[in-house]
């Protein structure tokens, strides 16, 4: 499988794309491959949209930053999105994102290092506590207000 890939673009805010492969977890068998997306915008700075695909279907989801960030260190998250570090006996430090409940949802899991780094570029984009800054109110109040 290729190295996991980070693009940053401009257009016209930062932009930052990780493609790589993530495994669905299974409980007797090794995990199932998938192709893994994960997408930071400046615009969205609180989100990271996740894109998880393999053979023609595919499932999108958004989760917090923070919650992504604090999961690369011990279990964070409640309801449909979880996430929590884990630590096999060989082989890398994995990274485990539960979406959707217990019953109905899936557990897919990939590198910890490379979503850590991926991270790093992204708070490079917005610094973590200056995300509210980087909401545009005036493109979404003004058009409101001027019509009244």
């Amino acid at each position: 499988m290729p190295e996991p890939v980070t693009r940053i673009e401009v257009h016209p805010y930062p932009i930052a794309t990780l493609r790589h492969r993530a495994g669905l977890v299974r409980n007797t068998r090794p995990p199932a491959p998938l192709a893994l997306e994960l997408r930071y915008s400046a615009v969205d700075p609180y989100a990271v949209r996740i894109k998880l695909a393999a053979e023609g279907a595919e499932v999108r989801w958004a989760l917090s930053r923070e919650m992504l960030l604090l999961g690369l260190r011990r279990h964070d998250g409640l309801g449909e999105v979880a996430v929590w570090p884990v630590r096999p006996l060989s082989g890398p430090a994995l990274v485990r994102v539960r979406l959707g409940s217990a019953e109905a949802g899936a557990v897919v899991e990939t590198e910890l290092d490379v979503i850590a780094e991926w991270l790093y570029v992204t708070q490079r984009l917005v610094p973590l506590g200056c995300e509210a800054s980087y909401i545009r109110w005036d493109d979404f109040l003004l058009p409101l207000l001027d019509g009244s």
